[in-house]
């Protein structure tokens, strides 16, 4: 940073403090606040829940296959208390549950409240300082100034690894031939939908596929997404946008672009004129979050790996257990590559969450250290649900031994297994 910390306040100290507000970082949060930490979050739209809620995306996937659970724990209470409360509906077996993105934000506020944990909204992560391998604050900037916040151990849950980013963490982007991320996408709401005719989404995938189009819409991940309450709203995935760097505001604005183009497109040329039920449908809106699936991957302790994911490879310092397929949604073009599911669960490793150059840092979520075709598996949200429960169970100790590399794996695992959360009253 080009200017000294004792010109920024500091009106914040945490024992943790987790930058971003997504399934990894709640999770985190929830865990460190049970241990008895102070906890403090950072988010930079106005409601919490990452890609779920600010995506539009309405989902949290990745908890099992086929019968065979792969993630438990804080994730599986949390999906329990949402539908025992009728916010959301459970699909593909229990491998995933769906819910309004508001129905969502207000659950996670109430957790909030519940943990004391102390969330900034409206407040994005800037920069760091960091010093002989140590974060010592974070700085943001919201409408009071530019800040710094202190902590004695910090997590990153941005999803793009900013915090590791602005600490001087080594990371890799993209695949390796020639650095280009997974496509991203624009999620959109479509209203007044006449629900009595409307056709199921493989209907609606077969009309899209029956003739060519002009657009470069991946439909073979064409997705709608009923919510866990009752509405004439459907959240559409489908828009397939290439070549962003969504680390870049200059990518991420000509992404915006491009969504809403592809969606309008969408609503007047398909879904008006070719699909039942939608003759006067509309855009009830945009998702304010771009929809990334690639950026940063933290070099940490160890890389995770394609053959570790599509073996079914099992650690001894595992905190966490992925379950989903390799799902590469291509840099070049429509085509969603989907080609290897994973039918026993795999492990991920501890030494993913701690970077390399930094002790008092843990990557909650999406940019753990794997390798591209590892990654498309891990960042799904229900594992990153659990990859965040682990650090954020992790952080007591590591705070009392001053580092992330002293703490007791075995102890943690055990933890990690009897872990209650009293909001869920378990």
């Amino acid at each position: 940073m080009d200017f000294r910390i004792r010109n920024i306040p500091c009106p914040h100290e945490y024992d943790l403090l987790v930058a971003g507000s997504g399934m990894g970082g709640i999770a985190a949060a929830a865990a460190a606040s049970e241990s008895g930490l102070k906890v403090g979050m950072l988010e930079y739209f106005g409601e919490p829940g990452g890609i779920p809620v600010n995506g539009r995306l309405g989902s949290i996937s990745g908890y099992s296959r086929k019968g065979i659970v792969a993630v438990e724990g804080f994730a599986r209470a949390f999906a329990d208390e949402l539908l025992r409360r009728g916010k959301a509906l459970e699909q593909g077996g229990g491998s995933n549950i769906n819910m309004t993105p508001a129905a969502l934000a207000g659950f996670l506020m109430e957790l909030i409240d519940f943990y004391g944990i102390g969330l900034h909204l409206y407040t994005q992560l800037i920069g760091a300082f960091a010093e002989s391998g140590r974060i010592t604050h974070a700085v943001v900037a919201n409408k009071n100034g530019v800040l710094a916040m202190k902590a004695k151990l910090f997590a990153d849950a941005t999803g793009d690894g900013d915090l590791a980013y602005f600490s001087g963490c080594p990371f890799e982007k993209g695949r390796p031939s020639d650095g280009k991320a997974q496509s991203s996408t624009l999620v959109f709401v479509i209203g007044g939908i006449d629900l009595a005719r409307m056709p199921d989404y493989m209907e609606v995938r077969r009309i899209w596929q029956s003739k060519p189009r002009p657009v470069p819409i991946d439909h073979s991940v064409f997705q709608f997404i009923p919510h866990g309450e009752s509405t004439n709203e459907i959240a559409v995935n489908m828009t397939h946008i290439l070549n962003c760097d969504c680390t870049r505001a200059e990518d991420l604005t000509r992404a915006r672009k491009e969504g809403i183009r592809q969606a309008e497109y969408l609503l007047n040329e398909f879904f008006r004129k070719e699909v039942p039920g939608y003759e006067h449908a509309w855009i009830s809106h945009y998702a304010p979050q771009i929809g990334c699936r690639e950026t940063r991957r933290i070099l940490g302790d160890y890389v995770l790996t394609e053959e570790d994911v599509v073996n079914s490879r099992r650690f001894g310092d595992e905190i966490a257990l992925g379950i989903w397929g390799i799902d590469i949604h291509s840099p070049d073009g429509v085509h969603t590559r989907i080609s290897r599911y994973v039918e026993q669960p795999y492990g991920i490793p501890y030494r993913c969450i701690t970077p390399r150059t930094i002790d008092n840092l843990y990557v909650a979520g999406r940019p753990i250290s794997a390798d591209h075709v590892a990654h498309s598996s891990s960042r799904i949200n229900g594992t990153c649900m659990a990859i965040g429960e682990a650090a954020g169970c992790a952080a007591e100790d590591a705070i009392r031994n001053g580092s992330t590399r002293k703490v007791d794996v075995k102890k943690l695992q055990e933890k990690i297994r009897n872990m209650k959360y009293r909001i869920f009253g378990v």
